[in-house]
């Protein structure tokens, strides 16, 4: 009698109760994971692309580098991103404009508390007047 009641609890092919846990488990760690984390990289994903953008608007209408700077953070404000005028850099050379976003994003996990660093590259030929 208890030989099937341990059984029933640990099915090897993981029909069992414990395997059946062990399942809901990953599932409920799975689904926090992507709840905490799928926000952050989406306003990665919209800010990286809104940097492309702006590279190539700010190459061809040859803005300063303060305009640049301040329209990325502005950027960053719009997606949630805490940017700040160290986290830029701006090359320019070879008729090319280069720009470097690093910048990191606190996550707070239930038993930890993290930081997400991201850089976003950016690149654009410098037009000509």
């Amino acid at each position: 009698m208890k030989s099937l009641r341990l059984q029933r609890l640990l099915d090897p092919e993981g029909k069992g109760l414990m395997g059946c846990l062990a399942a809901l488990v990953l599932l409920g760690v799975g689904i926090y994971l992507g709840i905490t984390l799928g926000p952050i990289y989406y306003s990665n994903y919209n800010f990286e692309s809104e940097i492309k953008t702006e590279v190539s608007r700010a190459g061809s209408h040859l803005f300063d580098d303060e305009t640049i700077i301040k329209d990325v953070i502005d950027l960053g404000k719009r997606n949630e991103i805490r940017v700040e005028r160290k986290d830029i850099k701006i090359d320019r050379f070879a008729g090319q404009m280069h720009i470097n976003v690093k910048y990191s994003v606190p996550v707070d996990f239930i038993f930890m508390q993290k930081n997400m660093t991201f850089r976003v590259t950016a690149s654009s030929f410098v037009g000509s007047l």
